[in-house]
């Protein structure tokens, strides 16, 4: 039975124990990289403010500074992530399919590394004070297309292969895996949903799973490997199967 890899942490990338530690340097470039802007603005706010005639200014404008501060901190995260994963996708092209879940296949061992790359600023944007920001903004940097309209921002969305349309509802807790181990092999597809697609809490969305215009998922169902769930349609269940079909 397909088991979907794992979930752990409220990021979407997962890493090979394989590959974790080896490459850990790469984890800590980025996030050292991303401290240095956060020192610079800390710099300027010092020279400017803590002076004779500016210190009740300095002290009133400290919240407001240590917002900035945090989001300086994400914005450098997010920006220092992407240039390494420039050069990643330069060196292999990511791509859909069913490969081995060995690292010496470059399909799987390069989506390690991709995650490694995302890791940082995925985990910082998770506290962010405005956490849609995660979904609407982190996500879509990363590749991941999200159209206008929509509630998402208590799901869990894979961080590439994924394209969601206008006005669609994740419930909350609602996974989508674009993503997954079954014993030896490694899935990686796109997931597809479509335009006023509605699914439930606590759904989980399989990798290639396409979700056409209108179409339903009900709460604590899960779709199969490159499922399609029709136009209009209404699907519940372990896995999904149609309901009905709207008129």
């Amino acid at each position: 039975m397909f088991q979907p890899a794992s979930l752990k942490g409220d990021s979407p990338s997962p890493i090979d124990e394989g590959i974790r530690n080896k490459y850990l340097f790469l984890y800590l470039i980025i996030v050292f990289l991303s401290f240095y802007p956060c020192i610079i603005f800390e710099y300027v706010y010092f020279i400017l403010l803590w002076k004779k005639g500016f210190y009740l200014i300095f002290f009133l404008l400290v919240p407001l500074n240590i917002l900035i501060l945090l989001h300086v901190l994400q914005l450098s995260a997010v920006l220092f992530s992407f240039l390494f994963l420039t050069i990643i996708k330069l060196l292999f092209l990511p791509k859909e399919g069913v490969f081995d879940r060995d690292l010496k296949d470059k399909n799987y061992f390069f989506w390690n590394l991709r995650n490694i790359a995302k890791k940082w600023p995925l985990f910082i944007n998770g506290s962010n004070p405005f956490p849609w920001l995660k979904n609407r903004f982190i996500l879509r940097f990363f590749g991941v297309k999200i159209g206008k309209y929509g509630i998402i921002d208590n799901s869990w969305i894979s961080s590439e292969f994924v394209s969601i349309g206008k006005n669609v509802i994740l419930g909350m807790g609602s996974t989508l895996l674009s993503f997954g181990i079954e014993q030896d092999k490694f899935f990686l597809k796109r997931i597809i949903i479509e335009d006023n697609a509605l699914i439930g809490a606590k759904c989980i969305i399989m990798p290639g799973t396409h979700m056409e215009r209108n179409s339903k998922l009900s709460a604590h169902s899960y779709t199969k490997i490159d499922d399609v769930l029709i136009e209009n349609s209404i699907n519940i269940g372990h896995p999904a199967k149609m309901k009905n079909n709207r008129e």
